[in-house]
């Protein structure tokens, strides 16, 4: 007998909903609970926000683009040839065919898009 008394060891086993098995207790700001679960399941669903997984990262990337575009508007120097940022010339027609995509065939890109809305 236990000189401290109490169940040192269980015979049951435990199972897990988590894919990637073992899980460990941690501390964390309730605040975030419910995003940081959220994030957690979805790694572990094999998704992740920053590989093409959501239709949230594709409001991300078009977000991304808009304020790049307005970063690059805002810290534009005329020249010569333009006094305004112009953004339909030749050196922005990648950035554009991107953000077609994005917008417009994102599952090329593997962005899955939630038909439950």
């Amino acid at each position: 007998m236990s000189e401290h008394g109490g169940r040192r060891t269980t015979t049951w086993e435990i199972s897990s909903s988590w894919k990637h098995g073992k899980t460990k207790t941690v501390r964390i700001p309730i605040a975030l609970e419910a995003q940081i679960m959220d994030y957690a399941r979805r790694l572990d669903a094999g998704d992740s926000l920053l590989h093409g997984n959501s239709a949230d990262e594709r409001e991300v990337i078009l977000s991304a683009i808009a304020r790049y575009i307005g970063y690059k508007n805002t810290h534009y120097h005329a020249n010569q040839h333009s006094k305004t940022l112009d953004i339909s010339t030749r050196a922005w027609d990648e950035l554009r065919r991107f953000r077609g995509m994005v917008a417009q065939e994102p599952e090329k890109l593997g962005i899955k898009i939630n038909k439950t809305t």
